[in-house]
């Protein structure tokens, strides 16, 4: 099954609360084993390391709020490498930084919409929060958003209340993108494989819309995802007309479904099937697949990637997406507090970030490849 690598799972372990639900693959999980030590990047400054649990401040003033879950025993690690991120970025921004005052949450439910109305009668002029799909759902139905909101995920109400702004790690704006890159190169007929998990699922059905509406109907086969059953995929897949393979997959399955494709078959896939801080040797039977991903992975020399620290102590890919986020969630807040913010582009670590229609923040990611097991940045396509 794609069950979705450790930051991004479909079916989160219940806690005495109810059970987040997430937005399409912006599902935060504990992580589960022991974390990737990051490839050598560019010398950027390292920050200390800041304590999880910040105390704030008393007495009102004007500040920006970030409400996160990290006292919850469930997300309270995910949610502390977002806040490590954005104070990263608060960090350097130095004399020009906003004044930021961290609310540590139980849950990401009742208790931070508490949290933002404490945030507010303490003067918070921008609150962020919304960590999960339920957070930043309650959040959209609460009055929190009479102030400037950013919620780091999408609620379940397309439309969202007039002061309330929302971006998120999205697993279905890669698959869309993973789509046009495809048609680009001249892709004409493609074969999806996916597995029966949630999160497969939605994957597999925004490529498929995207593929659609510039060259039709794509084949689909299903993976139960069990490595033992990876070679049918060989004998299934030679049957169909395609010249081009989508992998809806997590890493394992990716890693268990690839040597059975054939070569004459170009792959694509989405960040979720890949882990670009994996040794060369790990990644070597990724060779010719094709995904995007953040330039804060691929890109070591973008202007923006290079002045930000890399996090304190190592962390496993999918909590340093979180830590990324939370940098280009802090760079958004000095242009949301503007008068003026119905048209706003930030070339961020996270990717190029456009407001569209709605106030739903999107992220356009680097068409990447592997090259002898590291992945690399397409600089063209074929």
């Amino acid at each position: 099954m794609l069950a979705a690598t450790p930051a991004f799972s479909a079916d989160p372990p219940r806690e005495t609360t109810a059970p987040p639900v997430f937005a399409p693959s912006t599902v935060v999980t504990p992580l589960r084993g022991a974390p990737t030590v990051p490839a050598p990047r560019p010398a950027a400054p390292t920050l200390p390391a800041q304590p999880a649990r910040q105390p704030i401040p008393t007495g009102a003033a004007p500040h920006v709020a970030l409400i996160l879950p990290l006292a919850s025993p469930f997300l309270g690690r995910v949610a502390d490498a977002l806040r490590q991120g954005f104070v990263a970025a608060g960090e350097v921004a130095g004399r020009n930084a906003l004044p930021v005052r961290v609310y540590a949450t139980v849950d990401d439910g009742q208790a931070a919409i508490d949290a933002c109305t404490q945030a507010q009668a303490s003067g918070a002029v921008l609150v962020v929060a919304g960590l999960t799909r339920d957070g930043a759902t309650a959040l959209s139905r609460s009055t929190c958003p009479r102030q400037p909101t950013l919620v780091l995920n999408s609620p379940q109400d397309a439309e969202l209340p007039a002061r309330m702004y929302a971006i998120s790690l999205s697993a279905e704006q890669e698959a869309r993108q993973a789509a046009l890159m495809a048609i680009n190169d001249g892709m004409v007929a493609a074969i999806v494989i996916g597995t029966p998990s949630p999160l497969s699922r939605r994957v597999v059905e925004a490529f498929e819309r995207e593929w659609g509406r510039a060259a039709g109907e794509a084949g689909r086969v299903m993976f139960s995802g069990n490595p033992e059953e990876a070679p049918a995929i060989k004998e299934r897949i030679a049957t169909m007309r395609g010249d081009m393979v989508f992998l809806a997959l997590d890493q394992a399955a990716t890693r268990a479904v690839r040597p059975y494709i054939s070569a004459t078959l170009s792959v694509y896939t989405t960040s979720l099937g890949v882990d670009p801080r994996a040794d060369p040797s790990v990644n070597v039977d990724l060779e010719g697949v094709r995904y995007v991903d953040m330039p804060w992975f691929v890109q070591p020399d973008h202007p923006a990637v290079m002045i930000y620290p890399h996090p304190s102590a190592p962390m496993a890919v999918e909590q340093e997406r979180l830590y990324a986020l939370g940098i280009d969630a802090y760079r958004l807040c000095a242009p949301l507090l503007q008068a003026q913010s119905r048209s706003l582009t930030l070339d961020g670590v996270t990717g190029r970030i456009d407001l569209e229609a709605g106030r739903h923040f999107a992220r356009t990611l680097v068409p990447t490849g592997f090259d002898a097991g590291r992945a690399a940045p397409l600089h063209s396509s074929r």
